[in-house]
């Protein structure tokens, strides 16, 4: 598995060649393993950038364009918005708008987003599309949700205003001009975007007499500019480790590397929802960013009755690489929680205080994992499974006789 898994380490978003390609390598993987595939086609956009910058004052500085962002090249009055209630008075319908203060501290999420597009996100985002500035700059800082630094305000190829970012640093360079008249400045945004194609698959194998099915997964998918060994090379190769020793007697299983758990319209979760249906599922279980160095896997339970937390935690207990973990948000285990489907979640111990500094960025790399932490993290949800299925089939036998 570790020779696979230094095939996973590559640069994949959604929609690029690479990506189309570790999605074949992981098909042929799930077929040797006897499952049955299928393959739902959806439409996507790739994103490419080049050098951007603002100049203001005689000096230039270097803006990062947002994901998928729109390009720009011009001049503009600058004005700058701190607050929600500041952006509803300001006027800068083709200004170039400068976001900082409250409004910048955490990520919007994407226009419309399916599983998350929280009201005070939508009022922003429709804030902007009225005031109909001609570029926004975003003042950002350290993420708290990965290492980016600074992180992108707006990663949303359906929000058409041209857009970048710049570290609070930068910032205070042009607030010096700006305080010293100069408020026009020289923007561009080197970004553009093509569409594309992808699919999502889904290896599936059938129980003679299922009990309901079983979910299993772990995003494919990288961000751009990262080699996504931690997030999620990892926790893909612990899906096939998973895949292809799982008791597959009582439920059916769907394993499903998901396509686009990095990319704003979450088109692989879509389609693999719209299969499902109205599918029992007995367990969704969801592998993300495990094994970083010097950790352990920290697992976290969502819809879990006592009977099968019980079951959990007693496997738990028979291993030193395996804890119990904090109960988060922001994977592809929220539609099914959201849905009072029982899920289990994977990832390193450290995930919040130590690996997500790597994630989204250069420096995840092969050197920020622990390789031999993947045959633990399978040999829990493997003897987890195993225990389901076992209490299953004593229950088939008391009601048999």
């Amino acid at each position: 598995m570790n020779d696979f898994l230094e095939l996973l380490i590559q640069e994949r978003p959604v929609g690029t060649d690479s990506n189309n390609m570790v999605i074949g390598m992981i098909e042929t993987k799930l077929i040797e393993m006897g499952y049955t595939i299928k393959s739902l086609p959806f439409d996507c956009n790739v994103w490419q950038q080049g050098l951007s910058l603002i100049k203001i004052g005689g000096k230039e500085f270097t803006v990062e364009p947002s994901p998928f962002s729109e390009p720009f090249v011009g001049n503009g009055q600058l004005c700058t918005a701190k607050t929600v209630e500041a952006l509803q008075d300001i006027e800068c319908q083709g200004a170039i708008l400068i976001l900082t203060g409250e409004i910048t501290q955490a990520p919007l999420s994407p226009k419309n987003y399916p599983f998350y597009y929280p009201d005070e996100h939508k009022k922003i985002i429709t804030l902007l599309e009225q005031k109909q500035p001609a570029a926004i700059i975003a003042v950002t800082g350290q993420s708290t949700l990965n290492g980016k630094n600074p992180f992108s305000l707006f990663e949303d190829g359906n929000f058409l205003i041209p857009s970048a970012n710049i570290s609070q640093g930068i910032y205070e360079n042009i607030i010096t001009f700006i305080n010293a008249g100069i408020t026009t400045a020289e923007l561009t945004i080197n970004s553009r975007k093509k569409t594309s194609r992808s699919r999502q698959i889904i290896a599936s194998k059938k129980s003679n007499k299922s009990k309901g099915k079983i979910i299993l997964s772990a995003h494919m998918d990288s961000k751009y500019d990262t080699l996504g060994a931690l997030d999620n090379a990892t926790g893909v190769a612990v899906l096939l480790e998973v895949a292809v020793s799982i008791d597959t007697s009582v439920y059916d299983i769907d394993v499903v590397p998901f396509n686009s758990e990095e990319y704003y319209g979450a088109n692989g979760e879509l389609e693999y929802l719209k299969l499902l249906g109205a599918e029992k599922i007995v367990l969704m279980i969801n592998i993300d960013s495990p094994c970083h160095k010097n950790s352990k896997t920290a697992i976290s339970f969502y819809n879990f009755d006592d009977t099968i937390q019980a079951i959990a935690d007693k496997i738990m207990l028979l291993s030193a690489k395996v804890v119990r973990g904090s109960e988060w948000y922001a994977g592809d285990h929220v539609p099914f929680v959201f849905r009072s489907i029982p899920c289990l979640v994977a990832t390193s111990s450290d995930f919040f205080d130590g690996a997500l500094e790597y994630t989204h960025t250069p420096k995840d790399t092969i050197e920020t994992i622990e390789t031999e932490l993947i045959k633990y993290s399978a040999k829990y949800l493997v003897d987890f499974i195993s225990e389901l299925s076992l209490r299953e089939r004593k229950r088939a036998r008391q009601l048999e006789r």
